[in-house]
């Protein structure tokens, strides 16, 4: 098949667009659009007639045969392609199985989009819409949008933003909208909250197909007593407890008034790194009124832990252990602080010195002192842009500053 240089939308006769019963829209006949525009074609066609076009069938030509041998063996087309409305198809209820079940969106009677080319005219292409929409308005929100999936790359940011950030899940569901808004497409399904919650719930009750995973909770009696009792607690996360470098402790502690330091009152030990044992053995303390009404939990920096904790109790306040936030800052500093040309020893002492900023600003109380400090620390220390860059994106914001700073915590 000749190379297509041109697409052009037919109208009238061989020329003819039907979008919907009793309703033609013409187009004029001498348009001409170039071959990479075909699918810009067919969304503007998509947009004009039918929320999402499925291929049901395709027909395509041996590529090496010319114009003159199909007219010779009667081949008239080089190309078709059938698209039908998502609606088509028919589903058999479950209703016996699945007691509250929603109304399926399938039906009998789909619209067709038929895509053609000729040999006789390689260079062109016909679009024509046949069969009319049955039982659903295109475009319609409750009849047409609402029965979509959810886009995939929705659901993939969607799960990043569970895992990875400390927003809410209304903060996610938010600004997922306005990016939506953005884009400018009607036909597509904006994010609901039954899509985050949908996949909190599948994120929180995954379970690992590795047989050889486990995951031991214990406590005594007396720890019972006491996380019972308390209302702030830290969640310390210790690895390499043995010879199985995947195997980890994790250990709830609450701080005794008696002795003045902390007391563990829960223990857990797992070779599944994920977040789902985690979540699974709170909502199991939770279910048992031993973990009853946390005021603050204190944790590693960890997204995953985060979420688990915003997920199981909203209301709670989560502050980073400011051990591990050091942590974190000085494996950064190590990684991106650079001094182009000097010797190693001068970039160490620069690490030194940015190390003893960032920890004035960490112990820093008053939030005016706080963040004039950290408008301080960039100026300083602007030709580090990499590691400046990082803490941006991963520090510096209202909602993480009450996470790690002392000036947001009573």
């Amino acid at each position: 098949m000749s190379e297509l240089v041109a697409v052009r939308r037919v109208v009238a006769a061989l020329t003819l667009v039907r979008f919907q019963k009793s309703h033609y829209t013409a187009i004029n006949a001498q348009e001409d659009v170039t071959a990479h525009k075909e699918k810009e074609c067919l969304i503007e066609i998509k947009e004009a007639c039918a929320v999402k076009w499925v291929i049901c069938n395709t027909n395509k030509q041996p590529t090496n045969i010319t114009a003159e041998e199909a007219k010779a063996t009667g081949i008239k087309l080089c190309f078709s392609q059938e698209y039908s409305c998502h609606h088509w198809g028919t589903y058999e209820s479950k209703a016996a199985l699945r007691v509250v079940q929603k109304q399926t969106k399938k039906n009998k009677y789909p619209a067709l989009l038929l895509v053609k080319g000729f040999f006789k005219t390689p260079e062109f292409y016909e679009f024509v819409v046949t069969k009319d929409h049955a039982e659903h308005t295109p475009g319609d929100m409750r009849s047409d949008i609402c029965t979509l999936p959810l886009a995939n790359k929705y659901l993939h940011e969607l799960t990043q933003q569970l895992e990875q950030s400390s927003k809410s899940a209304s903060q996610i569901r938010i600004d997922m909208l306005r990016a939506v808004n953005r884009y400018g497409r009607k036909s597509e399904r904006k994010v609901n909250y039954y899509d985050i919650w949908n996949l909190i719930n599948k994120t929180n009750t995954s379970y690992s197909p590795d047989p050889s995973a486990f995951a031991y909770g214990f406590m005594s009696p007396v720890q019972q007593e006491k996380m019972k009792t308390a209302t702030s607690f830290c969640l310390n996360t210790t690895h390499a407890i043995s010879s199985n470098v995947n195997e980890i402790l994790y250990t709830f502690l609450v701080r005794d008034k008696d002795i003045g330091r902390g007391w563990p009152v829960a223990f857990m030990v797992t070779n599944d790194q994920g977040v789902s044992p985690i979540v699974q053995w709170r909502q199991f303390l939770k279910r048992s009124s031993l973990l009853v009404d946390p005021k603050q939990f204190t944790i590693d920096c960890c997204a995953a832990e985060v979420h688990v904790i915003q997920t199981t109790f909203p209301a709670t306040s989560i502050q980073f252990c400011i051990f591990h936030v050091t942590q974190a800052w000085n494996q950064k500093l190590s990684d991106s602080v650079k001094i182009p040309g000097s010797l190693l020893s001068e970039t160490q002492i620069l690490r030194g010195v940015m190390m003893k900023s960032w920890q004035e600003i960490i112990y820093e109380e008053d939030i005016d002192e706080f963040h004039h400090k950290i408008v301080q620390f960039k100026e300083d220390f602007n030709d580090q842009e990499s590691f400046l860059d990082y803490f941006e994106r991963n520090w510096c914001t209202e909602a993480k500053f009450k996470i790690w700073s002392r000036a947001y915590h009573e």
